[in-house]
């Protein structure tokens, strides 16, 4: 019965090539931890001098536990004793080798495996990895940075497309952190510690191929410019639509948040304008309304038509400056989704002496910036069309690794960690692997 629980044991624990001669349970703080004694079952090993095998045991070494994966969510221990051989040919005693683990090293490759994959997963912790591994977090971040210790510093080769974007890291090289992306592969290439110019220069200096580079998609954050003009002169610098755009969403914002505050917090025109449902109908493209979910509460199609016409005739006649604003942002966007290159230019300047005419504020500071950059968002308008859609999920998904981490404050680990979370193919992870963690 015994050996049938062993036979059974070494199957599970995936241990073919070792032989389990006890397994006993041990206390270890508020924890029992299952301890497995093994030996290898291979009986002949190549002598590391000359070359030849032999099957002479000359000893055994003292036993050595490894930390290993865990048997029915119990915390497991290998305990693993290592025979000397000694060579016929030439009488040099040598330690065999094993694939439980590397040397020198105490917890088994199996475990490091789950380790790395489980880093794959952007909402899992350093800490919960430690913890749900039965490992300290210091473990964890060791045999993270080993994995990744030959992770290039520098992108030697750059693809023709790049996008430029940054986000709020707060580590100890400073608050914005700078990404380097490829749009054509969504590939995120690098990350760097900060987002000013001089620094960016000294980056891409090591790059082979700039002149190759065709297209950089970017904000309206002028450093970045100034980087292109000096490093990429070949390329178009293409102001991303999200962006600019948001200009002209955030100016609508103002105008509503304007005219809210003019009315008391009782009034039903400040409910209106406070609500978010009605924040978020002013500020969609009116196309991309899908206005029967919006109002699925009510079954009637026909009566969905009339609802959506009355809550926008409702809230845009609260002011007329509102009603303005709302129409030249939907004009904007009727520019953006249906003009081309060649007439965008001159359709974007009609649009703009357009809110000159209407004065509002708000509106008139939306498009003097719009003006400003116009040669680069006419760049926008070419028929491939390149967002920054990929570098905002990337964003998106830093926030989240940031968040659970409470912040990093070692900027090179927070690299590393978004490199291998995005390209986890370098450590041949599949993004099968990764998504099975999630």
């Amino acid at each position: 019965m015994r050996l049938c629980k062993i036979e059974s044991l070494e199957q599970v624990l995936n241990l073919k090539n070792y032989k389990i001669t006890s397994v006993n349970e041990v206390k270890e703080g508020n924890k029992i931890i299952k301890v497995i004694s093994v030996i290898s079952k291979n009986n002949k090993q190549r002598c590391p001098i000359c070359n030849e095998y032999t099957s002479s045991v000359h000893d055994a070494l003292k036993p050595i536990e490894l930390k290993y994966l865990k048997l029915f969510e119990q915390d497991t221990r290998i305990l693993i004793t290592k025979k000397r051989f000694i060579c016929h040919k030439c009488k040099k005693k040598f330690t065999e080798e094993v694939d439980l683990n590397n040397q020198g090293k105490t917890i088994s490759n199996k475990l490091e495996q789950k380790i790395l994959k489980d880093l794959l997963n952007y909402n899992l912790s350093i800490a919960y990895i430690a913890k749900d591994n039965g490992l300290s977090p210091g473990t964890v971040r060791k045999i993270f940075e080993q994995a990744m210790s030959n992770y290039p510093k520098y992108i030697i080769n750059l693809p023709r497309v790049l996008s430029f974007d940054e986000f709020k890291a707060d580590t100890d090289c400073g608050k914005y952190s700078f990404v380097l992306n490829d749009l054509i592969h969504r590939k995120c290439l690098d990350v760097l510690p900060e987002r000013k110019k001089e620094s960016l220069l000294s980056y891409f200096t090591h790059c082979n191929n700039r002149d190759s580079v065709e297209y950089i998609v970017s904000d309206m954050y002028e450093p970045y410019l100034l980087v292109q003009k000096a490093m990429f002169p070949k390329a178009k610098y293409v102001v991303d639509r999200f962006h600019y755009t948001r200009y002209i969403m955030d100016a609508l914002d103002k105008v509503r948040i304007k005219y809210q505050k003019s009315f008391g917090y009782n009034s039903k025109e400040y409910r209106l304008l406070k609500n978010k449902k009605n924040v978020s109908l002013l500020r969609k493209y009116s196309n991309d309304i899908d206005w029967w979910t919006y109002t699925r509460r009510y079954k009637n199609k026909h009566y969905v038509e009339i609802l959506k016409i009355d809550l926008k005739r409702e809230l845009l006649n609260i002011n007329s400056d509102l009603h303005d604003a709302y129409i030249l942002k939907e004009m904007f966007l009727d520019l953006v989704n249906y003009s081309d290159y060649d007439h965008a230019e001159e359709e974007i300047k009609s649009w703009i002496e357009m809110v000159y005419d209407y004065n509002i504020p708000e509106m008139v500071e939306a498009a003097n910036t719009i003006k400003n950059w116009l040669p680069y968002i006419v760049n926008s308008f070419i028929d491939e069309r390149f967002s920054n859609g990929f570098t905002e999920g990337l964003n998106n998904k830093i926030k989240v690794i940031k968040r659970v981490a409470f912040g990093y404050k070692n900027f090179e680990f927070l690299r590393l960690r978004i490199l291998y979370i995005m390209n986890g193919k370098l450590s041949g992870i599949t993004k099968k692997d990764r998504n099975s963690k999630k």
